[in-house]
């Protein structure tokens, strides 16, 4: 059975996400159809404001609202030190930890 092609395409586009295939894309999907309108609509801002909004650090390629990002403006950072890392996630990680008082 073939779904409506509005469903179809937003099974394809979640398709697109790392790590969602076929049926978890359609789980996805059919759940968006239940939630209610706006639980939709918040979806879909916060979508479009996490696109539009957020910027890549020219410095750390770190996830951020302004570049340089807060960690790389600070003074207080250690700049001789530096933490490789494989992505945004890690930092994160880092920072909460408080592990890290360098760059990245």
């Amino acid at each position: 059975m073939a779904f409506p092609e509005p469903l179809e395409r937003l099974i394809r586009a979640l398709e697109r996400f790392p790590g969602v295939g076929p049926r978890s894309a359609e789980r996805m999907a059919l759940h968006v159809l239940r939630s209610a309108p706006e639980e939709v609509a918040d979806l879909a801002v916060a979508l479009r404001d996490a696109r539009m909004e957020t910027v890549r650090c020219e410095t750390c390629g770190n996830v951020t609202l302004q570049s340089p990002c807060r960690i790389c403006a600070d003074p207080e950072r250690d700049p001789a030190t530096v933490c490789v890392v494989e992505g945004p996630r890690e930092v994160a990680k880092m920072e909460d930890a408080g592990a890290h008082h360098g760059l990245y």
